[in-house]
């Protein structure tokens, strides 16, 4: 590790792990960031500090502050930051956190308004070396977004195929590789529910249901999502074969 990764680590470690204190977290952050202005990471542990706050507090002056510094961490470090592509990732992460809470308050919220998180989940992979552990998870990033709208219908099948990729890269024991599988097979049920889908769609999504239900730990709370969606694969299969 290099004399630069290790600072960076400490840092990180020592303001976000050090106590179970949001708002200690922040007020560590933000003096780092005080007396380092023009250092990327300092920003870039500040939005990290003030959006995991975000999520408990639910403030929208947190969110509005963990983009702003992201945003500047971005700016200062560049393309050539050897963390470029984390600081992407993140700030993609809290436009989402972000438009998922317009959401919850309003159904009919635009997903286009994802397109500059996409955009910014497509830099941060493109910046990954093909054997970096972090592949799998920008590669499902870029797909939920896709999932989710942000580039129109169109988008489902890339998505598909980012989460089969993720999934056959992912390490087998890495405890998000539930989700991964469920991702694909909620991916798969919207396509099998499009009247031109693939013969065999539905079949294949219920199967990519119950395969998440197997990776994921008992008692998970998860559990219930993915028995959702085995039911509502199941559905669409049964249909199909009518």
């Amino acid at each position: 590790m290099s004399d630069l990764a290790r600072t960076r680590a400490e840092t990180l470690a020592n303001i976000l792990y050090a106590e179970h204190d949001l708002d200690g977290a922040v007020g560590r952050a933000r003096a780092q960031e005080r007396s380092r202005s023009e250092d990327p990471w300092s920003h870039y542990v500040l939005g990290l500090a003030l959006g995991m706050r975000y999520i408990g507090s639910d403030d929208p002056a947190d969110i509005e502050g963990a983009l702003e510094h992201l945003e500047r961490a971005i700016r200062l470090g560049g393309e050539n930051d050897p963390h470029a592509a984390d600081f992407r990732q993140q700030l993609a992460g809290a436009l989402s956190i972000r438009w998922t809470r317009a959401l919850m308050d309003d159904p009919d919220t635009d997903p286009s308004e994802l397109a500059g998180a996409l955009e910014l989940a497509r830099e941060a992979l493109e910046m990954t070396e093909e054997n970096s552990p972090h592949l799998p998870v920008r590669s499902m990033q870029v797909a939920e977004f896709l999932a989710q709208g942000a580039a129109g219908p169109e988008g489902l099948t890339e998505a598909l195929g980012l989460t089969e990729r993720a999934l056959a890269m992912a390490h087998p024991d890495d405890p998000r590789l539930s989700r991964f599988q469920h991702a694909h097979a909620q991916i798969m049920s919207r396509i099998a529910s499009q009247e031109d889908a693939p013969p065999g769609m539905a079949l294949a999504a219920e199967n990519s249901a119950m395969r998440a239900g197997h990776l994921a730990p008992a008692y998970d709370p998860t559990q219930l999502k993915i028995f959702e969606t085995i039911q509502t694969t199941r559905l669409l299969r049964i249909r199909s074969a009518g």
